[in-house]
């Protein structure tokens, strides 16, 4: 399992989108994956027939990706505030959502209003 370390430095390092789709490592997701993982390009979008229709992680923009990583046991979609692993033994899709800190004014009227930080 990736650790929550690996995970807060690929948001850190893949912050933004790259200039074009075409610097993303697509083929990484047909030579890695097992078949039954299905992947397709559908126009401009990544599909994943393998997540729930109703999933907004379906059907994902290529423009909308920062990232396809290579792991050991899994291949990582980056998006902004998310990331799709899926793995290469059997195609089985976990999603990590990333956690939303509290803004600077939060932490402001938080600790005016008496509470902890």
């Amino acid at each position: 399992m990736i650790q929550k370390k690996v995970i807060d430095a690929i948001y850190k390092k893949f912050k933004r989108r790259p200039d074009s789709p075409d610097e993303l490592d697509i083929p990484l997701l047909f030579e890695k994956l097992p078949e039954n993982a299905s992947v397709e390009i559908d126009g401009d979008e990544l599909v994943l027939p393998m997540v729930d229709c109703d999933s907004p992680f379906h059907r994902i923009p290529v423009s909308h990706i920062h990232a396809i990583i290579d792991f050991d046991e899994a291949v990582a979609i980056v998006l902004h505030s998310s990331i799709v692993f899926i793995s290469k033994d059997d195609g089985a899709v976990f999603v990590h959502i990333k956690e939303i800190g509290m803004s600077f004014l939060d932490r402001v009227r938080n600790a005016l209003s008496g509470g902890s930080i």
